[in-house]
Formats: structure tokens, C-alpha cells, sequence
């Protein structure tokens, strides 16, 4: 009875492992390498200011550019800084990968020529066909949704003003860690004064921070990245989040899509007990009957 019972049970836990096993298990982040980098630039990194700068929870990196200045006074905690490389010139195309990606998304709303200020976005891919503006205070509403995210594609440039924000509200279950926030800029990106920062910020060239501007975030550029007394932390994100959840790569691995729902596996169930019956019959196949 007992050889009966595993070879019933045995094969049972083998099939429910490879049919329903959640589709977010694989799940990683669109950035790769590029995202072990809170500040990523090609030519240079500036710091200025006599004090002030921490940059926490990921490394300094440059190439193939070698200039990164103002380290120290400015910190790192929870990161190194690395030059040219093997790792930067991996982490750039990393980065080019996730940039032509989010470009590739279908749209769900047009804000060309829209200031960001005073609106509140739920999850989706918002577009602009030349550059974006933030004057004020941008809420971005997860509606409760697990794996959220927010990709803005940025034809050119994107400028906020001093004393911008950023927010979220309204997480799902998961506190809000698996939330994606992604602004992907074709060309430069300035912040003003101020300003509090949310998500992975994608420049085609360059990143300028403004004085005091902080916040959850990374900033990743093709050109250079110029800092002025900024706090920056890659894990800033609500939770402990870096926003950068919520997409994966297709198949192709070009495309970028939403991370599919673990509901979504539960389809394959029927196949798991489909696959139970014709194991039992090849076993019964397999038997000699005296």
C-alpha cells in the first residue's frame, strides 16, 4: 500500500510543480546589470557641493567615460564605484536594452504639450511626443494593484521645476515594492531644486540634479550625470522597492510586457491531470502480469 500511495503522490508533486508554478517566480528586472547602479553614466559623473551627496544601495558607475569627481566629499553607502569596464559596458547595453524596450511599448495616453503638475495618474504608458514637464506635485495611483507600473516615454527632453514630487498611493498587497516606475527620456533630464524623486530616471544623454533634490531612485545615462548636494538611494522606493517591478522581457527579449499574473498559470492545471493519467497508464504498460 505504501509503494502505491508514492507512486501516486511522487509524480502528483513532480506535475504540480512544473504546471503551477506562479509566472512571477522568474520574474527579473528589465534593467539587469544595469540595475545594480543607483548612478550610471557614459562620460562622466560630477559631484558638487562641499557635503551633502549620499548615494545608497547601488554603485557609481562610468564608461566608457572615465571622469567621476567630487567622491568624496561625496558618499557611497551600500555601493562601490566602478570605472570603465567589462561591468559599466555591460550595464550600458543593459541599459540601451531596457531604454529601446519602454520605447517599443503600446501607449495608453497621449500627454504631449500636459504638465505632470497637479495630475494623478493610475498605472499605464503615457507618451510624449517631445518633452515632459513637472511643475508641482505628480500623485501616481496604483488603484491597489499588485506589480503596478508607470512607463513615461519622453520624446526629448524632461524639466521639473523647483520644489517638484513625485508620489504613490494606494499600493496593493505588496506594500508597494513590486511597483514600476520608469521615465525613459530620449534626451536630457534636468531636476529643479527641491525636488523628491521617484523611479528609474532613463536619459539618451544627460541627468542633472538640482540642490537637495532626493528620492527613491536611479539615475541612468548614456552621457553624463551632474549632482548638487542630492540624496539618492536605489532601494528608496516604498517597502524597500526599487520600482522597478511590474515588466520582464518577451520571449524576443526586445519587447517589454507586464509581468504576467499568477492566476494566469493556473490554466495549465488541466494539463498537470492530464499528465497524471498518462504517466498511470505507461505504468500500467509497464507491469507483467503472472
Amino acid at each position: 500500500m505504501l509503494k502505491i500511495i508514492r507512486s501516486i503522490l511522487f509524480p502528483v508533486a513532480a506535475l504540480a510543480a512544473a504546471f503551477c508554478v506562479p509566472a512571477t517566480v522568474s520574474a527579473q528586472s528589465i534593467l539587469l546589470s544595469a540595475g545594480d547602479f543607483a548612478l550610471l553614466g557614459g562620460t562622466a559623473i560630477t559631484s558638487t557641493g562641499s557635503d551633502g551627496t549620499v548615494i545608497s544601495n547601488g554603485n557609481v558607475g562610468v564608461g566608457p567615460g572615465t571622469a567621476i569627481t567630487g567622491f568624496p566629499p561625496a558618499e557611497i553607502e551600500n555601493g562601490s564605484i566602478i570605472g570603465a569596464g567589462d561591468v559599466t559596458g555591460q550595464a550600458r547595453l543593459d541599459l540601451i536594452t531596457a531604454a529601446t524596450g519602454l520605447a517599443l511599448m503600446a501607449f495608453d495616453t497621449t500627454l504631449s504639450n500636459v504638465d505632470l503638475g497637479g495630475l494623478t495618474l493610475l498605472p499605464g504608458v503615457y507618451k510624449f511626443d517631445a518633452g515632459a514637464t513637472l511643475t508641482g506635485a505628480l500623485t501616481l495611483d496604483a488603484n491597489g494593484q499588485d506589480g503596478a507600473f508607470w512607463v513615461f516615454q519622453i520624446g526629448t527632453s524632461l524639466i521639473t521645476s523647483v520644489d517638484s514630487s513625485v508620489t504613490v498611493i494606494n499600493t496593493g498587497s505588496g506594500g508597494g515594492s513590486d511597483l514600476g516606475i520608469f521615465w525613459n527620456a530620449g534626451a536630457e533630464i534636468t531636476f529643479g531644486a527641491n525636488n523628491v524623486i521617484a523611479g528609474n530616471y532613463i536619459s539618451g544623454t544627460s541627468i542633472t540634479a538640482g540642490a537637495e533634490t532626493a528620492g527613491g531612485a536611479r539615475l541612468l545615462a548614456l552621457a553624463g550625470v551632474s549632482l548638487d548636494t542630492n540624496q539618492i538611494d536605489a532601494q528608496g522606493g516604498l517597502d524597500g522597492g526599487d520600482w522597478s517591478g511590474g515588466l520582464t522581457y518577451a520571449a524576443d527579449g526586445i519587447n517589454v510586457v507586464p509581468v504576467p499574473e499568477p492566476a494566469a498559470a493556473l490554466w495549465l492545471t488541466p494539463l498537470g491531470a492530464l499528465g497524471f493519467v498518462i504517466w498511470r497508464r505507461r505504468q500500467g504498460h509497464g507491469k507483467t502480469v503472472a
